[in-house]
């Protein structure tokens, strides 16, 4: 099943349809193999012969390539009179001793038969994989190129990269220029375009397990076409999705035919790839030319043929594997003794060359057990290591930690004692506590146990680590730095545990500590004590001051980054409580650079869920999904991520009303979803979209059911995200119940959580909703309208105006109500939240009011107006002549991503060029130029 490019097909389309009025043209179409070139040149022939065309198709391999027109004739004449009366002149040109002309005859016999056919009608010639033509052929293709203008001749090729041949590439970009000319490059298929063709293929749509593997093919199709009949066996259809029964590292390992399908390579070339695929999935050609003791230049020669068939790509400074799939098939070739002493010796290489430490790491990692000069490297190099790749370190020392001696042994403890905390994972406080359990000396025994705090408080286990605190702080504790930082704990402990005017108490000295040692981390982390007891205050302005000061401590070196980075995480979601998207996006973009550059990926997983959350109020929903996919590829444990990850997900595919991928994402979370406290701050997203499917299943009491948690007054429900909107949503869905007490239950909660935290809009605006609803007051609800037009969130002000239609409505002004009604109605449709716009008609229906003619504006099919916000900001930056990763960096969103809205883009506006994007964004009415748009709307 051919998916994806509907451009490009339409296009073929036109093209043939042009050749069947009698206009005549060239056409040549590019890919790599397995990219659809032949189903795509198929297409144009079926189209032909169904408009009435003569069409002929023949195929060059390599096996004819050096015999004279053979890929003509199998095109022109596969049999017959015609093929034997050419095939005896050239029989005659072979044993003449000057063959030009019989040479002459048989191409003039065989152009007069073209012209004689083009006098009876429009005729198509396609001719396959032209790269292996002989050059008799590509001499033929070449005068019939230059006839085809003015004769109702349609002449199209097709070629892939290599092998390559300068007559070849000459004779293509002469076919492909002019006006009659078109060339067409088959580019990989995209995500979306992958999970419809393995939709096609399974018949029902994949899962998000299998998406995520579909990524080995790198968007060939012929290769996931391959992978996909490989893993049948791990492939099940249930409830109407096809996904995984095995998690993608337990899928077989890629079949055989995939190195055959190499071939065209050269056996150096080949080699050179193998070599590479021990590397990991990117490399550096340096790193490469290390490896194998050669001189750099003479790798990169050998690397040009994967280049150019698309087998390795361009990442910035390394090459990458575009095909996962095919590198894994070149690691299994070798035999895994060799892959092991290979793996040693790459290690060393990279080690003596001074290369990054997590390159060597890998190859030790996969190199098997560690002899005597990688423990002693891991010994010298572990702090660094631990920087930049965690669970690598953490891997290794494992290892070597079981094979040390004693006198190496306590070193490399105290450093995996580092990574464990580092990587954030459950087991991370129990090695901690081992660790800490047999230390002996006082400085080593504080030190264990303030990452042992550290590790506590990242599970949630508050309790402990107040007691573990307190135990240490009893203790003497040699350096008044790591003292401070102690008792920085014990407030942060005692505030989380309900204390939090105790704790500020006890931060005011630790302030002033911080200050007279002026240690950049103490002050960071004093500041960051001190902001967390008055954000429990509920003094939400006065903690962001002491966030700002901590940042800027952390600022001044760089044993901060890691406390920098969890302060401007604060940051972002004090500013974004206060509906400031200004501070949130400046505080959210030095985040993310600063977790990248120091390759923290459990900041960086942070980071990007609240780049998502930031996105998805803002109502850029796309976006929004970007930045949970990120969140969901980095290798984190934390227990808080998949709740947020499967929760985002499913609310906007709720109100997208994608119902059965919505009830798919929350059918991934654990069964103990929501233990860690953590967990339950993040449960609003989940609980929601519970509810909007039980309400959209026609079951409102159930969904009231789902939201009841948040009626408590606990110290985890009180800090739950989107805890006011849920209150709301439970007024709204217990009065369609008849449900008063329930409702009136939920006003009252909405009320002291309002009280308790004056400061801030967004609760406060709920309780308009709450207090609105439940008496169906319009002045009620054209208030909390109005702050909701300032706040800046489109979801929440297409409830505003629903809530105020329905209002209108029950007091009897129709005309008002259906005012508002559009107006919800409008704000639904540019999320695309097409469950939202069905109850809001179906709640109005109900009283009397429907939008009559379905005027409200619907997106475009083309054009301007066709283009989501995404794609629309990515369209802007397109247009002042940002590169791909310029735009990724500034929008927050992959290279791909990106690439993905550019060809949307392209599609929509109907132009093939970045350049004809910037023309017609010049030409549209009001533009002018301005600074880039940033990531909100």
């Amino acid at each position: 099943m051919r998916v994806g490019r509907e451009q490009r097909r339409e296009e073929l389309r036109d093209w043939v349809r042009g050749g069947a009025r009698g206009l005549g043209g060239r056409l040549v179409v590019e890919g790599e193999p397995g990219a659809g070139r032949t189903a795509h040149v198929r297409e144009a022939l079926a189209e032909a012969a169904a408009l009435g065309c003569r069409v002929r198709y023949g195929a060059a391999d390599p096996f004819t390539a050096e015999l004279p027109l053979r890929a003509a004739l199998d095109c022109l004449h596969p049999d017959g009179a015609d093929r034997t009366a050419v095939v005896s002149l050239l029989r005659e040109a072979r044993e003449a001793e000057r063959p030009g002309g019989a040479w002459l005859a048989a191409m003039d016999l065989l152009v007069s038969g073209v012209e004689g056919w083009c006098a009876r009608g429009p005729l198509l010639l396609v001719l396959d994989d032209l790269h292996w033509a002989d050059p008799a052929s590509l001499a033929l293709w070449r005068r019939l190129g230059r006839t085809a203008d003015r004769l109702p001749l349609l002449l199209a090729a097709t070629r892939r990269p290599l092998p390559r041949r300068p007559e070849v590439e000459q004779l293509c970009a002469e076919l492909g220029a002019g006006p009659g000319g078109h060339t067409v490059r088959l580019e990989p298929l995209d995500g979306p375009e992958s999970a419809e063709l393995l939709h096609g293929r399974l018949g029902a749509p994949p899962g998000p397990g299998l998406r995520r593997a579909a990524d080995q093919a790198g968007g060939n199709p012929r290769l996931l076409h391959e992978l996909a009949a490989h893993w049948s066996g791990a492939i099940e259809v249930t409830a109407g999705t096809a996904e995984l029964t095995v998690s993608e590292e337990e899928l077989p390992e890629p079949p055989d035919s995939l190195r055959r399908g190499l071939g065209y390579l050269s056996r150096a070339a080949y080699t050179t790839l193998r070599h590479a695929a021990l590397l990991g999935p990117a490399f550096t050609p340096r790193e490469l030319a290390l490896v194998q003791a050669r001189p750099a230049r003479e790798v990169l020669a050998e690397l040009e043929e994967p280049l150019l068939a698309g087998l390795l790509e361009d990442a910035g400074e390394q090459l990458r594997f575009r095909q996962p799939a095919l590198r894994r098939a070149l690691y299994a070739e070798l035999p895994r003794p060799a892959r092991s002493a290979l793996h040693q010796e790459a290690a060393l290489a990279l080690a003596g060359a001074g290369r990054d430490p997590a390159r060597t790491a890998e190859q030790l990692l996969a190199g098997g057990a560690l002899d005597r000069w990688a423990v002693e490297w891991l010994a010298d190099s572990a702090q660094a290591l631990i920087a930049a790749a965690p669970g690598a370190a953490a891997e290794l020392l494992e290892r070597a930690v079981g094979q040390a001696g004693r006198a190496d042994r306590d070193a490399l403890e105290g450093s995996l004692a580092d990574a464990a905390l580092m990587l954030r994972r459950p087991e991370s406080a129990e090695l901690l506590t081992t660790l800490h359990r047999r230390a002996a000396d006082p400085g080593a025994r504080a030190a264990l146990a303030f990452k042992l705090v550290s590790a506590l408080m990242i599970e949630g286990d508050m309790g402990r680590a107040l007691a573990v605190t307190e135990d240490a702080l009893a203790e003497p504790v040699p350096s008044p730095a790591l003292r401070l930082r102690l008792e920085a704990c014990r407030v942060l402990a005692l505030a989380e545990r309900g204390s939090p005017a105790q704790a500020r108490v006890l931060a005011v000295p630790v302030v002033a500590e911080a200050a007279r040692l002026g240690d950049p981390l103490c002050g960071a982390e004093a500041h960051h004590a001190m902001a967390f007891a008055l954000f429990h205050l509920g003094r939400g302005r006065e903690s962001l001051r002491h966030v700002a000061e901590g940042i800027a401590w952390a600022r001044r070196g760089p044993e901060a980054n890691d406390m920098r980075l969890l302060l401007l995480a604060n940051q972002a979601e004090g500013h974004g409580q206060f509906d400031e998207p200004e501070p949130v996006e400046a505080a959210l973009r030095e985040a993310r650079e600063l977790a990248l550059a120091t390759r923290s990926t459990g900041r960086l997983a942070v980071t990007e869920v609240l780049l998502a959350e930031f996105h998805y109020r803002l109502g850029d929903w796309d976006a929004a999904l970007a930045g949970v996919a990120r969140a969901d590829g980095l290798p984190v444990s934390d227990g808080w991520l998949p709740v947020v990850v499967h929760g985002l997900r499913a609310l906007v595919r709720g109100h997208r009303d994608e119902r059965e991928a919505a009830r798919a994402e929350l059918a991934l979370l654990p069964p103990a979803a929501f233990a860690a406290p953590a967990a339950r701050r993040y449960s609003g997203h989940v609980r929601l979209a519970r509810a909007l499917l039980a309400e959209r299943a026609g079951r409102p009491a159930d969904a009231v059911r789902e939201l009841l948690p948040a009626l408590a007054d606990g110290p985890d429900e009180a800090r739950t995200y989107e805890r006011p909107w849920m209150l709301s949503e439970i007024v709204r869905l217990a009065l369609e119940c008849g449900d008063t007490a329930t409702a009136r239950a939920a006003v009252a909660a909405c009320g002291r959580t309002a009280a308790a935290l004056a400061e801030y809009p967004g609760p406060a605006l709920a309780l308009l909703r709450c207090e609105g609803l439940f008496a169906q007051d319009p002045r009620l609800l054209a208030q909390a309208l109005e702050r909701a037009e300032r706040v800046g969130r489109p979801l929440v002000l297409g409830h505003a105006w629903e809530d105020l239609a329905v209002a209108r409505a029950w007091h009897g002004d129709l005309a008002a109500a259906r005012s508002a009604l559009t107006r919800a109605v409008a704000a639904y449709e540019e999320l695309g939240a097409r469950w939202d716009v069905a109850r809001a008609d179906a709640r109005l229906r109900s009283l009397g009011v429907r939008r009559g003619s379905r005027s409200a504006r619907r997106r475009a099919a083309n054009g301007w107006e066709a283009l989501t916000p995404a794609e629309l900001r990515v369209a802007l930056l397109v247009a002042q002549g940002r590169s791909n990763p310029e735009i990724a960096s500034a929008l927050f969103l992959s290279a791909r991503t990106v690439q993905t809205h550019v060809s949307h883009i392209l599609a929509k506006l109907q132009v093939r060029s970045r350049a004809a994007v910037a023309a017609q964004a010049a030409r549209r009415p009001g533009s002018e130029p301005g600074p880039a748009p940033g990531p909100g709307p």
